[in-house]
């Protein structure tokens, strides 16, 4: 992707400022509210909403590794998803449930975007996970508490701009309140990121 313009190191100091202030913001604001993570459960359901995407794009040999990377990440996340209850009227946080994304507990560099422009970051390519879970939720009529857009469109995505849902630890968040006990499950096969919720039984 080109960009109309670089990254300065006056533009990535403040943007690590501003992020370390919104981050103590947020830890702030949860304590109070009672956020939480969601316990995982055996169990089966009816499909309320699927969301299926590819993998892979057709990008440039110079990104797979990034693609990797960013497949990683997902495989990462979706083990603190994949079988999640969340019970009826409460409210399921995208990092509550996946924790910090840092390569100590094993994410790796992925895309991400920022200011228009396309880089490498530990636990890039994350969004394309909280974009599904949006879609998702929104069709399985979920209200939508908390949700951020792209600032700009993201090369080969299948979310228009009404469906992405970006997320960045651990102040950009997407959130949503079940209207039933609603179990989550997610899969990656060899080509896609499977994203399902189903009635909890």
């Amino acid at each position: 992707m080109e960009a109309d313009h670089t990254i300065s190191r006056t533009d990535m100091a403040v943007f690590a400022i501003k992020s370390t202030l919104l981050k103590l913001r947020r830890v702030a604001i949860d304590l109070v509210s009672g956020v939480r993570r969601w316990k995982i459960a055996p169990g089966h359901g009816e499909a309320l909403a699927e969301v299926v995407t590819p993998l892979w794009s057709d990008d440039s040999v110079a990104e797979r590794g990034l693609q990797l990377g960013k497949v990683e990440n997902l495989r990462i996340a979706a083990r603190s998803l994949n079988g999640l209850v969340i019970p009826a009227g409460q409210v399921f946080s995208f990092w509550a449930q996946i924790g910090p994304p840092t390569r100590a507990r094993g994410f790796v560099e992925g895309r991400e975007l920022r200011q228009g422009c396309l880089i490498p970051t530990v636990a890039g390519g994350l969004c394309q996970m909280s974009n599904s879970l949006h879609v998702a939720a929104k069709r399985a009529g979920c209200a939508i508490v908390e949700r951020h857009g792209h600032t700009a469109a993201v090369p080969g995505s299948p979310f228009g701009p009404d469906e992405d849902a970006t997320v960045f630890w651990n102040y950009v968040d997407l959130r949503f309140r079940a209207v039933q006990s609603v179990r989550l499950r997610v899969v990656l096969t060899e080509g896609d990121l499977q994203v399902v919720l189903a009635r909890a039984t």
